[in-house]
């Protein structure tokens, strides 16, 4: 199993949702060295799954493990709050 699961919602294509994704997928290469699972869920394609979490927001980024399960809503474009959000800051980048 994955150090971290993670669930990232977002509206199509729009800036926010892209820059929201490329800089998880940073976070995610520097950080956790592979030792993650990163599920991008596009709320236009799949709004049922949307509906089933409750999400009200977008994007919404949900640590589903490690345990407890948290959430970013909203401005996934400040890596520092990513990080932070995520338990990640004191981590050192993987060389």
């Amino acid at each position: 199993m994955s150090k971290y699961a993670l669930q990232l919602y977002i509206n199509g294509k729009n800036n926010v949702s892209v820059e929201a994704v490329d800089i998880l997928n940073t976070i995610c290469r520097e950080k956790l060295n592979g030792e993650y699972y990163l599920e991008i869920i596009d709320i236009q394609e799949h709004p049922d799954r949307a509906e089933e979490e409750g999400i009200m927001a977008i994007p919404t980024l949900i640590r589903k493990w490690p345990l407890p399960v948290t959430r970013l809503i909203g401005a996934l474009t400040v890596r520092s709050r990513v990080l932070a959000g995520l338990g990640l800051s004191s981590l050192e980048p993987v060389a």
